[in-house]
C-alpha cells in the first residue's frame, strides 16, 4: 500500500462522495470506482478522502 499522485473527479457519473474530495492512496476502493477517463491530476482544491487517511494510519 502506498500513496499515489493525487487525483479527483468532476464526473456526474460518479457517486457525490466521489467528487467532493480527492484520493491519494492506491489502496482506496472509493478511488478505484473512479474510472481512469474521469480521472483528473491534482486535488482539485477538494479535502483528502476519509478512506485515504484511514489507509494511511494503519499503515
Amino acid at each position: 500500500m502506498s500513496h499515489v499522485a493525487p487525483y479527483h473527479t468532476n464526473s456526474t457519473e460518479d457517486p457525490h462522495t466521489h467528487t467532493n474530495v480527492h484520493h491519494d492512496h492506491d489502496e482506496c476502493q472509493d478511488g478505484k470506482r473512479i474510472k481512469s477517463e474521469h480521472r483528473i491530476a491534482g486535488t482539485g482544491g477538494k479535502p483528502r478522502c476519509k478512506v485515504c487517511m484511514n489507509l494511511e494510519s494503519s499503515m
